[in-house]
């Protein structure tokens, strides 16, 4: 008789990227068994889980009715991912207009083998015994139980090269949830000149004292992609008057080069061709008025896209840089304070694919402090003095000690039916910032951590509610301090 062993991964996660918060099942088949009779020789699968150079997990499974053993890891992948960093909100405002994805993702490396009397084989052991993935990345996102694996292709550009200058194929999805677009055909108030009919281009409606980012998937896909346009190379910000004309002469517009003087990379240089491994997969970039600190005074909208390396003997706008965007387009446009609104509370908030959206509430908004009181009843003479004597201002009850907790209401304006499912994911978000733009001087442009109150939301639409509103409960994070009575 003969031992066969062939430990074999047959199943993981998404190779180019998956999300954290939902099914990541790996399979593993090939436990040594003897090929006479068929009986398994082991007592247990075993998969071991690397980051970075350390094993993070060592798990152990018997095999299954089919001698395989699956295994979901996302909870022990969900403990290396995070929310993005707490100024993510402010890059551009403080500090450089570029951040990685280190805090939102996470690589990570399988490796499997079996255990046969309580051992493992030594790694790497001999053919068979071990078997190892290429490295995995998740990102701290969601998606449905049945997204396995998840679908990365939307979120991909497509470029390829025609002689020595790069094309965009198709341009990728970035990580927002916002699904109402316009396409660049429609628009005629003002726009580039490469923003043809089939580019969607996303509608944001900000005050210039709106802060905003969007973040985009750096790898790049296509039939012959150029080997220099590896990723993102530069973020493109197109900046048109009220009259629809280009605000810097010739229509050239003001840029961030990707790289990681300005918070971004893989790149430390333009058009170096760095493959985005971890931590560069994503990078998010400042996009909103106050973060973009280029922004004119007669600016009425401008347009946010991402740019790949092309030879500088093309002919584009930029030298080295591709007039079209390598991601969907984004359209800012800036909105003056109504005087029968109330100043606005922005929100900030934890989507589907571990990044930030934002949403602004321009109309009511109210504030409360509920107050929760310890107190106790102190005597009004001193015993321990040598006589009796009380004044009129002594105290009986005291307040030693209570909570105070800041809670808020704030509304909406009449929404689209768009708008109203694009707050959904406001209302559910684990993690949720404020900016209330009511505060004194600059503290209007500090974020506030608040936790949602709301307990519910119900889906509206024109349909069935005609001219419908949101209100959203919060309060924030951190109570309110007092001092002992």
């Amino acid at each position: 008789m003969a031992i066969i062993t062939n430990i074999q991964i047959t199943q993981t996660p998404q190779i180019t990227f998956d999300e954290a918060y939902g099914p990541l099942p790996v399979t593993i088949e090939g436990i040594p068994y003897d090929d006479t009779t068929g009986i398994i020789q082991a007592e247990k699968y075993v998969l071991q889980i690397w980051r970075n150079g350390q094993m993070i997990a060592d798990l152990r499974q018997s095999p299954n009715a089919s001698a395989a053993a699956i295994f979901d890891i996302q909870n022990t992948i969900q403990n290396f991912v995070s929310p993005s960093p707490n100024n993510v909100e402010e890059i551009g405002f403080i500090g450089v207009e570029l951040m990685n994805s280190a805090k939102e993702s996470t690589p990570y490396e399988l490796r499997a083998s079996y255990e046969q009397g309580g051992q493992v084989p030594a790694y790497p052991g001999t053919t068979g015994q071990w078997a190892t993935s290429n490295t995995l990345l998740a990102f701290g996102g969601t998606k449905e139980y049945y997204e396995v694996p998840f679908n990365a292709t939307a979120y991909i550009p497509q470029l390829t090269q025609t002689g020595i200058c790069t094309g965009v194929l198709k341009p990728a999805k970035p990580f927002t949830d916002l699904t109402s677009y316009r396409l660049g055909g429609a628009i005629t108030d003002g726009k580039p000149s490469w923003l043809t009919s089939n580019i969607r281009v996303y509608d944001h409606y900000v005050t210039r004292d709106d802060m905003t980012t969007i973040s985009y998937y750096q790898m790049v896909s296509g039939p012959n992609p150029p080997a220099l346009a590896a990723s993102v190379d530069a973020i493109m910000y197109w900046q048109f008057d009220a009259n629809g004309q280009p605000i810097n002469s010739g229509g050239i517009p003001d840029l961030v080069y990707n790289v990681q003087a300005n918070g971004g990379g893989p790149n430390t240089t333009p058009g170096q061709g760095a493959g985005p491994i971890y931590p560069y997969r994503a990078v998010t970039a400042a996009t909103g008025p106050r973060n973009f600190q280029d922004l004119s005074g007669l600016c009425t909208h401008y347009y946010v896209s991402t740019s790949a390396y092309t030879d500088s003997a093309c002919p584009t706008l930029v030298s080295g840089l591709t007039n079209e965007s390598m991601h969907y387009v984004h359209r800012f446009n800036i909105i003056e304070t109504n005087c029968s609104d109330f100043p606005d509370y922005q929100f900030s908030w934890l989507n589907s694919y571990g990044f930030r959206d934002y949403y602004s509430f321009r109309k009511r908004h109210d504030r409360s402090v509920s107050i929760n009181r310890n107190e106790f009843l102190r005597e009004a003479a001193n015993y321990n003095s040598t006589n009796y004597s009380v004044n009129r201002f002594d105290r009986g009850q005291t307040v030693y000690s209570q909570t105070l907790q800041q809670d808020y209401v704030a509304f909406t304006d009449y929404l689209s039916d768009e708008d109203a499912k694009y707050l959904e994911g406001l209302f559910t978000s684990a993690d949720v910032k404020v900016r209330f733009g009511d505060a004194a001087g600059n503290a209007k442009y500090e974020w506030t951590p608040v936790v949602i109150t709301s307990t519910n939301w119900k889906e509206k639409t024109i349909r069935t509610d005609r001219l419908f509103q949101y209100d959203i409960r919060f309060k924030q994070a951190h109570n309110l301090k007092s001092q002992r009575g």
